[in-house]
């Protein structure tokens, strides 16, 4: 590649000084226009020889390959991102069932799973809680998990821990 670059720079500097010696001999007049723009062209075609020799079809399939593995990495870092989304939103609403749990006067761990709506958003679908319950503030969660995030009462599930 630098063998390359060195020849094409070497046969730039050589037409650039070979047309140079030309102009400075050339007689004033027409004939040193026409040997101005003679030189020009050949200074013209000596910088842009280099693009006779490019492979397009090989730059192009670089490309396609190039481009199919950003589409892949795409595809992964939206997978990963929809993932951790998943996950904080239903840490949230399980520190928010236990928040409301100690509102009302409970001691208790909730998890929270979440599905995936057709708008695409993620919302809780079932709960876990555990604790220590009486029958009335239990059912007074119930009702704040059913109105506050939507899950209805068949998809939330309580279990009892023992005093230890």
């Amino acid at each position: 590649m630098m063998e390359a670059v060195r020849g094409w720079l070497l046969s730039v500097i050589a037409v650039s000084v070979l047309c140079a010696a030309a102009d400075a001999l050339m007689p004033a007049g027409a004939v040193k226009r026409v040997g101005r723009l003679v030189c020009g062209l050949v200074l013209m075609g000596a910088v842009l020889s280099p693009v006779a020799g490019l492979d397009v079809e090989g730059g192009q399939r670089w490309l396609e390959g190039y481009m199919s593995s950003v589409r892949t990495r795409e595809a992964e870092l939206e997978e990963t991102v929809e993932s951790q989304m998943k996950m904080i939103i239903e840490q949230k609403c399980a520190a928010y069932i236990v928040d409301k749990a100690a509102q009302l006067g409970l001691d208790c761990t909730a998890r929270v799973e979440c599905e995936r709506s057709e708008d695409g958003v993620y919302l809780p679908a079932r709960t876990e809680t555990s604790g220590l319950w009486t029958a009335g503030a239990q059912e007074k969660l119930i009702r704040v998990i059913e109105t506050d995030l939507g899950v209805p009462r068949e998809r939330q599930f309580y279990v009892e821990e023992e005093i230890p």
